[in-house]
């Protein structure tokens, strides 16, 4: 378990920092399984029921739910209490050396009717998430799917070693705080919000969907990360967020992953509150406009 009180600007834990304890948690867990270093593979649903608020303490756990021949569905939560403010899970692979995937060889064995059914659970996800990456189709870095976006905004960051689990990986924690923190930029700026006022609004991070690795960031990689706006409901924006890695000795760019990130406007009392209205003008924002609700609808 990890006891943290960080909080951003308007007194509440930062999402990104929420993401990124979330990822280590669950790596311990999955490097505890497997006893070996793993790397996240991917992010289910990442749900934010409640915030975490200025002196609040909260817990965050993770569980291992089932291993198959070296990957491992693990579940994450955090907690306040008795009250479970933000769920997700995902799966870690574990790797040698050289990143390559190794068998874990270990299982794991629900003993009681409820364990059996959260592994049950994980499961479905794995199969869900077996199609979805079959069903996939890794963009290459002249694809970005946010360009000729007219709301974007982009951010490119170096990988030194205090951003890796060993010196030679990105943590997927940093790298989710950042996709975090860039995508929260955004909406704050399509808010009309550029400066700090303890009497203004703010936004905060709602949902993370469905995010896949693809190649893993190394030590001395530039990060190239462009976020856009998708669709705008009432008091929610979808931002879809694209990282690609640049190898500065090779200069050969690779797709790392592409995730939406829905945020919410509120009052600085925490109330929603309405967004501007957005209206998807050219052909490739209407196709994305059409994603989201579709994606919500699900």
């Amino acid at each position: 378990m990890v006891h943290y009180q960080q909080t951003n600007f308007m007194g509440r834990l930062h999402g990104g920092d929420m993401l990124k304890f979330l990822a280590d948690a669950g790596m311990l867990a999955s490097m505890k399984v497997s006893k070996g270093l793993t790397v996240l593979a991917s992010l289910d649903q990442v749900l934010f029921k409640k915030g975490a608020n200025l002196g609040d303490i909260v817990f965050v756990d993770a569980r291992v739910l089932y291993v198959g021949n070296s990957s491992m569905e693990v579940e994450m939560r955090a907690s306040r209490g008795s009250e479970v403010i933000v769920t997700a899970s995902g799966t870690y692979v574990k790797v040698n050396q050289d990143f390559r995937p190794v068998p874990v060889g270990e299982k794991v064995m629900g003993e009681t009717e409820e364990e059996r059914e959260a592994i049950e659970l994980a499961i479905q996800r794995r199969n869900d998430k077996i199609q979805k990456i079959r069903n996939k189709k890794e963009i290459a870095c002249s694809e970005d799917p946010t360009n000729f976006l007219r709301y974007r905004l982009s951010n490119t960051i170096f990988v030194g070693p205090n951003m890796t689990y060993d010196g030679r990986v990105m943590s997927a924690g940093m790298l989710l705080k950042a996709m975090d923190d860039l995508g929260g930029t955004l909406a704050l700026r399509y808010n009309g919000i550029e400066n700090y006022r303890p009497d203004q609004d703010g936004v905060v991070t709602v949902a993370v969907s469905d995010i896949f690795f693809y190649s893993p960031i190394r030590l001395g990689d530039i990060v190239e990360m462009n976020a856009g706006i998708t669709y705008v409901g009432k008091t929610s924006i979808d931002l879809l967020i694209n990282v690609n890695r640049l190898d500065e000795t090779t200069q050969e760019c690779k797709h790392v992953t592409t995730a939406y990130f829905t945020y919410v406007r509120v009052d600085p009392q925490g109330n929603k509150k309405e967004m501007p209205r957005y209206v998807p003008q050219t052909p490739h924002e209407i196709e994305l406009w059409n994603e989201s609700v579709r994606r919500r609808g699900r």
